[in-house]
């Protein structure tokens, strides 16, 4: 089985994968404080809870965007499991083309969810990625990493709101009955779902139409071109829209899994399995 960790700003995403299906994942909070043998602890319960066993831990991969804490899980991994895990970058043999300025700037995490997006979907499309920020990744038709869009979170945005508005209380990202709402709260829910929700579509259509213009594909009805989305918010704001194809919550596990695979079967990758 293959322990996939991504490690992001606000949460840490933890994947067990067996036979290239997503056993079971969990999700915590990011602490950039927290010592290895807490992860440790933490990851072994969450095994136990599943009757896992460490000694079926074969490889370990992580992508990390929080610098102290993908060092304290990386000795997390060896302590724990013996086992050194591989740290996503864009060094490694991806399967896609990073035709970018600057490789080495792509997060960890939208290097995999790119790689799980082309490999599963096909090119060309574009990913948007709901979580700290809110992420817009173009893939070409031949696999080229093309580059995007990065906005604020959804998230942190609505928190920014409420921290400095006394009298606004926090709201649920669900769907209002009406644009227009008739009380505060109404109001606040409108104004973030359907902000946004427009957000993403009006950036969606301005990638399309450059795709289109860039790479000739057929501008009437898009057929081509495939949007993804992912990320933890994904689901209320992308779920019902008409430029939304797929909504895969998994597709960042899915490209550590995918990028795992590709690296052992290109090197010899040091492994010594916990007994």
């Amino acid at each position: 089985m293959l322990l996939a960790i991504d490690i992001g700003n606000t949460t840490i995403e933890i994947g067990i994968i067996e036979d290239h299906r997503i056993k079971v994942s969990w999700r915590l909070r990011t602490d950039r404080g927290r010592l290895a043998d807490e992860y440790g602890v933490q990851v072994c319960q969450l095994l136990w809870s599943h009757d896992i066993l460490r000694s079926g831990i074969d490889g370990i991969v992580i992508s990390s965007v929080v610098p102290s804490a993908g060092r304290e899980l990386s000795t997390m991994c060896n302590r724990f499991f013996g086992n050194s895990p591989l740290m996503v970058s864009e060094e490694l043999d991806l399967g896609i083309q990073l035709d970018v300025d600057r490789p080495e700037e792509i997060g960890a995490d939208r290097l995999a969810t790119a790689v799980g997006a082309y490999h599963t979907y096909g090119g060309s499309l574009i990913v948007v990625d709901f979580g700290t920020a809110t992420t817009f990744d173009a893939i070409s038709p031949c696999g080229s990493y093309i580059g995007g869009v990065i906005a604020p979170g959804i998230r942190i945005t609505m928190d920014a709101l409420f921290d400095r508005a006394a009298l606004l209380q926090p709201v649920d990202l669900t769907p209002p009955q009406s644009i227009i709402g008739t009380n505060t709260s109404e109001c606040v829910k409108s104004g973030f779902y359907f902000g946004f929700r427009s957000q993403m579509e009006g950036i969606l259509h301005q990638i399309k139409a450059e795709l289109e213009r860039k790479y000739r594909v057929d501008s009437e009805t898009h057929a081509d071109i495939k949007v993804i989305a992912t990320g933890g918010l994904a689901n209320p704001v992308a779920k019902d829209s008409e430029i939304v194809d797929i909504v895969d919550p998994d597709l960042l596990l899915k490209g550590l899994s995918i990028i795992y695979h590709r690296y052992q079967k290109s090197a010899a990758y040091p492994s010594k399995i916990l007994k």
